[in-house]
């Protein structure tokens, strides 16, 4: 390496950490900095990843209703793509954030307020092309998204499901999804319901819902770190 060029890639160094400096001492350090992006923790990740070994032969897709950003599609995928496990994989989302109607059922029928919705934005700054791009930026070809309101799309259109994860928070979309996806799971397939809990009551109505269903089936809830409720055939 010529005197040059090592010169040259110093000062591209030096470059780059004035330039990280700067972000880290900016209000955009969040976008420098290393960050946990998931809504779940590690626990509930790893028995995630579980359920899909647990139903590894077990027929059927692996379906996500409620996807955000894709952060845990990628994760799910991931752990399909290092374990051998080819499955086709539903993700299906608004993509728009909440349905107004969903939301005007828990202001009139569950107590809440529409300012508990006004801070989750977020949600709403979302695209189906967003998502598709981040699948495809990280290599993940067999994830087909769909765009649906989950109260008015049959999720056994899917076809065969061995593993769900349900995670739309709300009462009116969880109660409707939830049957639909118990009438196409698998003898065998586990589907795992985020929010069962009362901790946050906005999303409390997804608790609700898994508790209701429990009860209409016979079966025992199963509520396991913290907020998954867990359903199995």
């Amino acid at each position: 390496m010529s005197f040059a060029t090592k010169n040259r890639m110093d000062l591209q160094t030096r470059l780059m950490i004035l330039l990280k400096e700067a972000a880290v001492r900016s209000p955009w350090r969040r976008r420098v900095l290393p960050r946990y992006v998931y809504n779940f923790d590690a626990a509930q990740l790893c028995f995630l990843c579980e359920c899909l070994e647990r139903t590894r032969n077990i027929a059927g897709s692996v379906v996500e209703v409620g996807v955000g950003g894709g952060e845990t599609t990628l994760f799910l995928n991931s752990y399909l793509d290092a374990s051998g496990i080819d499955k086709k994989y539903f993700a299906v989302d608004t993509f728009a954030g909440f349905v107004e109607k969903d939301i005007a059922l828990e202001v009139t029928q569950r107590g809440k307020r529409e300012t508990d919705y006004q801070g989750v934005a977020g949600f709403r700054v979302n695209k189906q092309t967003w998502y598709d791009a981040t699948m495809q930026l990280s290599g993940v070809t067999r994830v087909q998204s769909i765009r649906a309101d989950a109260n008015e799309f049959d999720l056994r259109s899917l076809g065969a499901i061995s593993f769900c994860l349900l995670d739309v928070d709300l009462y009116r979309p969880s109660k409707k999804a939830l049957g639909e996806l118990y009438d196409a799971l698998s003898v065998g397939g586990i589907i795992v319901v985020d929010d069962c809990s009362a901790e946050d009551a906005r999303w409390d109505g997804a608790l609700q819902a898994y508790q209701e269903f429990m009860r209409e089936i016979a079966k025992p809830e199963q509520i396991i770190f913290k907020k998954l409720g867990v359903l199995t055939k």
